[in-house]
């Protein structure tokens, strides 16, 4: 732990209601979705429920406010939404920190990702492609979902290659369009491609080592309800003081993954 993180007191009583509400509760309320590397669910009951860098600036919330954490689960179409309710304080499920995102909610970022794209190791436009230059050309055709930042992005990086959109959501992947030989790459987190490696195993990427990759890179982070302004600047000022402690648990559950093999 950083000693700068003693920088950051909670505000006292009558700054902010949210703190207040929390503090004679007891209990932080946070939504919580499994997605590594953000926030990783434990599978022993005698640790605490997740781990991973979400979790550790849960934790240090939790014990700047001398509250305990109590987790909600929530899924990818209602880890924003379930702010509005009042159900949760803080979303901790992982977010890209996106234009639209931040309309609806109020974002504390805390680490970042980028992108590779995949597609099938024997296609041979695939095969033969050691990096997304390569792969600039009319011959390529690139699937994503229409209205996606990475699906913008894949379209300006690769400016010769034919299209194909697909409709869908921003957690969404064009995979189908790939096993369906309608296109040969499209566009993925950088952490999220060794899992689907392993679900499909005929899958490549480009570069070959995706997790090097520093294309689109993305800020993520977690969320709170917008109209909470003492709330909002003291979970980021806490974020901003034990940064490194944040950054040193994701490298850690990264290199964990790395290590383990596929």
């Amino acid at each position: 732990m950083t000693g700068r993180a003693a920088d950051v007191p909670a505000p006292p009583p009558g700054v902010s209601s949210r703190i207040d509400a929390i503090q004679q509760r007891g209990t932080l309320r946070v939504a919580v979705l499994d997605e590594f590397p953000w926030l990783i669910k434990n599978p022993s009951a005698e640790a605490a429920p997740f781990h991973g860098p979400a979790w550790r600036l849960a934790e240090e919330y939790a014990r700047r406010l001398g509250v305990k954490i109590e987790t909600t689960p929530v899924t990818s179409e209602d880890k924003v939404s379930i702010l509005v309710s009042g159900a949760v304080d803080v979303s901790i499920a992982p977010l890209l920190v996106t234009p639209e995102r931040e309309a609806v909610a109020d974002m504390i970022p805390y680490s970042a990702s980028a992108h590779c794209v995949f597609g099938l190791a024997d296609n041979p436009k695939v095969a033969a492609a050691a990096r997304l230059d390569d792969l600039d050309q009319s011959a390529v055709t690139i699937g994503f979902i229409v209205g996606t930042p990475q699906g913008a992005w894949l379209q300006k990086r690769l400016v010769r290659a034919a299209r194909d959109g697909v409709p869908g959501n921003l957690t969404d992947l064009a995979t189908v369009e790939i096993l369906a030989h309608r296109a040969d790459v499209a566009p993925i987190d950088k952490f999220f491609f060794r899992d689907l490696q392993r679900k499909l195993p005929g899958l490549v990427s480009v570069p070959k080592d995706c997790l090097a990759s520093e294309e689109l890179p993305i800020s993520i982070g977690m969320a709170i309800d917008k109209g909470q302004p003492a709330f909002l600047d003291w979970l980021r000022a806490v974020a901003a003081s034990i940064k490194p402690d944040v950054d040193a648990e994701m490298a850690k559950t990264v290199q964990e993954t790395v290590q383990a093999g596929p």
